[in-house]
């Protein structure tokens, strides 16, 4: 299946990456390289996620970040719909924000 990012999620990589390279220009390509892995992982197994019925979305953490990838499964693609550090308060991922 063909990956898909929506503008929302590949916005949000975009700046945790920023963050990230802010503190650490190193550690920041790392986590590009392991979303980018990540990403090629979903496409091979995309039902491996942890499932959510509410809102029939899987997750993905990136191995050995803080990062974790939404994704839904739509017709013939897969969507990555956001994208969140778990720093952040989980609250406000409930709640969009």
């Amino acid at each position: 299946m063909k990956v898909e990012w929506t503008a929302e999620a590949s916005t949000e990589l975009d700046r945790i990456l920023a963050y990230i390279a802010s503190q650490d220009i190193a550690a920041a390509s790392l986590v590009a390289d392991r979303a980018l892995k990540a990403e090629k992982g979903i496409a091979r197994f995309p039902r491996a996620g942890r499932y959510d019925a509410e809102t029939a979305t899987f997750d993905r953490f990136i191995p050995k970040t803080r990062v974790i990838l939404t994704y839904a499964l739509r017709d013939d693609a897969i969507w990555i719909v956001s994208v969140w550090h778990t720093s952040r308060d989980p609250a406000a991922r409930k709640r969009g924000t």
